[in-house]
């Protein structure tokens, strides 16, 4: 597993645990929702900026 999926099952673990969908989680993060499915499996090289999100 390379750094990408762990950082992606690590934002849906803390996602799941404050009971936020995907849809409603990306907009409070103010991104769109296939590119938090992208990053929530390890598909996307996620930037510092929007970890900082």
């Amino acid at each position: 597993m390379d750094i990408k999926e762990k950082l992606g099952r690590r934002i849906r673990e803390l996602r799941d645990k404050k009971g936020l969908s995907q849809e409603k989680f990306a907009d409070q993060c103010g991104l769109d929702r296939t590119y938090i499915t992208g990053i929530e499996k390890g598909k996307r090289n996620i930037s510092i900026i929007n970890i900082e999100k």
